[in-house]
C-alpha cells in the first residue's frame, strides 16, 4: 500500500512546489525593478524663447537686463522649461520687435505676447501681421504660441478687435493662440486690483500669476505635441 501512495503524495508535493514557482515568476515580472526605476531617461527641457514689450520686459523695462521679479518668465522657468532669451522692452510695437531680435540657436517654443502698443498707436493686426510672421522666421522654432493682449482700459474695444483679428492670424499660420489672463480678468475687463494703470499687472505678484499661467499653457501645448506626434 505505501509503494503506491509515496510516489503519488510526491507527484503532489512535486506539482505544488511548480505551481508556487510560476506564480512567484510571474508576480516578479510584472514588477519593476529598482535599476529600471533608476535608469529612466528624464524629460527634456524645453528651450523657451520670449518675445514682447513691457509686459515681459520686466521691471527694468528690456528684457536684456535680465529677468527680475516683474518678468513672468522668471515664475515660468524651471522644472522643464529653460529660458534660452529673445527680445522684449516696454512700449515696442510688433514691427520694431521684429526688426530687433536675433537668431537662437534651436528654440522648441517661441512665446509672441505683442499688439498692446499697435493698439495705443491706432495700429491693425493687418498693418502688424507680417512683424509676427518675420519673429517666427527669425527665430525658427519647433513651436509657436501667440498670447492674447491683456484688457486695455484706455482703448478697450480697439484691444479686443485687435485680439480678435490676431487669433484670426495665428489660426491661419498654424502657430498656437493662447490666453494667460483667465485669472487677471473679469469679463472683459481686469479684476478689481490686479492692475492699477488698466494696462499691466500691478507688481509681482501679478507676474507671477501670470508666470504660472504662461507655465501650465507651455506644458500643456508640449503635452498636445507629444500626443498629436508632432
Amino acid at each position: 500500500m505505501r509503494r503506491f501512495l509515496l510516489p503519488a503524495f510526491v507527484a503532489a508535493l512535486l506539482a505544488l512546489v511548480l505551481v508556487s514557482f510560476a506564480i512567484v515568476s510571474a508576480s516578479r515580472v510584472t514588477e519593476p525593478s529598482v535599476s529600471a526605476v533608476g535608469t529612466a531617461d528624464p524629460q527634456d527641457e524645453l528651450r523657451v524663447a520670449v518675445v514682447g514689450d513691457s509686459l515681459s520686459a520686466g521691471r527694468s523695462k528690456f528684457l536684456g537686463n535680465g529677468l527680475d521679479d516683474e518678468s513672468w518668465m522668471s515664475y515660468a522657468r524651471g522644472d522643464g522649461i529653460d529660458f534660452v532669451g529673445g527680445w522684449a522692452r516696454s512700449g515696442a510695437t510688433p514691427d520694431e520687435m521684429a526688426s530687433a531680435i536675433e537668431p537662437i540657436d534651436d528654440v522648441d517654443v517661441l512665446v509672441i505676447l505683442a499688439g498692446t502698443n499697435a493698439v495705443r498707436l491706432g495700429e491693425t493686426v493687418a498693418d502688424e501681421a507680417d512683424a509676427y510672421r518675420r519673429m517666427v522666421d527669425v527665430l525658427e522654432p519647433e513651436r509657436v504660441l501667440v498670447s492674447s493682449i491683456p484688457p486695455y482700459s484706455a482703448h478697450a474695444a480697439d484691444a479686443r478687435v485687435y485680439n480678435r483679428d490676431l487669433r484670426s492670424l495665428t489660426e491661419a499660420e498654424g502657430w498656437t493662440w493662447v490666453d494667460p489672463w483667465v485669472a487677471a480678468v473679469d469679463g472683459e475687463d481686469w479684476i478689481r486690483g490686479f492692475s492699477v494703470d488698466g494696462i499691466h499687472p500691478a507688481g509681482p505678484a501679478e507676474y507671477a500669476v501670470l508666470g504660472e499661467a504662461f507655465r501650465e499653457l507651455i506644458l500643456q501645448d508640449r503635452n498636445t505635441a507629444t500626443a498629436a506626434g508632432s
